[in-house]
């Protein structure tokens, strides 16, 4: 939780000095080091207290170096000195969320048992974000439960038609009409 609160100051501060391409490009950078978190030799790397700061700071700049950026060298620097180069996949994901909160660009899921044509979820992406007032993409994944499931975490959307709710609502109708 420390470490997301961290993570948002750094992201504050690059969304007010970088314009919208420069912020699309650190996003994408950012997203590429963050993989690279999930590689366990990396991980053991930055993790180890054998091998000084410096040098992986010097790492992470040099994964980072053909995009020859300014300000994404000085992030990774102060990153480094202060020892928080662990907190970029934090700040990558919430960067990611601040663009498309600025832009009103959403990433979903569509959950259902069975396959949902790609037109469907399209027509139903689009029909949300217009109620949304923004533009939302969806993305089917394969589910257990008797119904379809829409979430849509940055905008805390969860939309849930299950066969058992609906016939438990008729059943409740039913039963208040008599």
């Amino acid at each position: 939780m420390q470490n997301e609160l961290i993570a948002k100051r750094y992201v504050q501060s690059l969304m007010t000095i970088l314009d919208e391409t420069s912020l699309d490009n650190t996003a994408e950078l950012l997203n590429v080091l963050t993989t690279a978190f999930n590689d366990s030799k990396f991980l053991q790397i930055m993790n180890s207290n054998d091998i000084a700061v410096l040098a992986k700071t010097n790492l992470v700049l040099g994964m980072v170096e053909s995009a020859n950026s300014l300000e994404i060298n000085n992030l990774i620097k102060l990153l480094g000195e202060n020892g928080r180069l662990s907190l970029i996949p934090a700040i990558s994901k919430d960067l990611k969320r601040q663009i498309a909160s600025k832009k009103r660009v959403y990433n979903g899921r569509i959950y259902s048992i069975s396959e949902i044509k790609q037109d469907s979820i399209d027509a139903i992406a689009n029909d949300l974000g217009n109620k949304m007032g923004a533009k939302i993409s969806l993305q089917f994944v394969p589910s257990n439960s008797d119904g379809i499931r829409v979430i849509v975490d940055d905008l805390n959307v969860e939309i849930d038609f299950s066969k058992s709710r609906l016939n438990a609502q008729i059943v409740e109708h039913i039963l208040k009409a008599i």
